[in-house]
């Protein structure tokens, strides 16, 4: 977050200004932290909730490589299970992220292509079967092209959670994809992040 390992971070208590802290916090020269603004031109600060997740059961495919590249899962995922009847009026379409792509390589970035099941199925070929644990997450609303997705994680993570006084928790962080890209232009397309937290 800080452009530094925490242990420098933690022995200098050096001021940190833009740009070398990618999130836009940090500490100024007078040791308050700083930066909850957001970026240059990042515009209003972001509404973030507290909510409780329920536990879910989620059929999915997995995509190894660039967060962009996901496509090609969502298309075998849909492609199977529209024909089996899977997809109606409650089902949710989700990504589960399992990597940060500040720290992990792109060649190795973990998600998940998945969608809520009503009611129970065995896992098929590439298609597996997982359970979503329930907990708290930090829940912000994201308007806009998927690409752009990141710098509302910055805002969450990098200004939000500091702010906070939470943490975060040990879980994947889920994207619930509330309209279609087929028929939504991209700057209208709603996604719902949720961030897991350790409980207050």
């Amino acid at each position: 977050m800080f452009g530094v390992s925490p242990t420098e971070f933690r022995e200098n208590h050096r001021p940190v200004e833009w740009p070398a802290a990618p999130s836009g916090v940090h500490f100024d020269a007078s040791g308050a932290l700083a930066g909850f603004e957001g970026p240059p031109g990042s515009g209003p600060p972001l509404d973030v909730r507290m909510e409780r997740l329920e536990g879910m059961r989620v059929a999915f495919i997995r995509h190894v490589g660039p967060y962009q590249s996901v496509g090609a899962a969502w298309g075998r995922l849909m492609s199977w299970a529209w024909p089996r009847g899977l997809c109606g009026p409650h089902t949710r379409m989700l990504g589960i992220c399992h990597d940060d792509p500040e720290i992990t390589g792109p060649e190795k970035l973990r998600y998940d292509a998945a969608i809520t099941l009503a009611a129970p199925i065995e896992p098929q070929g590439e298609v597996g079967v997982q359970e979503l644990e329930g907990g708290e997450y930090a829940v912000a609303l994201h308007k806009g092209p998927y690409e752009r997705l990141g710098e509302t994680y910055a805002q969450i993570c990098g200004q939000w959670l500091p702010a906070s006084g939470r943490e975060l928790r040990s879980a994947p962080t889920l994207e619930f994809y509330l309209n279609s890209p087929e028929m939504t232009p991209p700057e209208e397309l709603l996604t719902r992040i949720c961030v897991p937290v350790e409980p207050a």
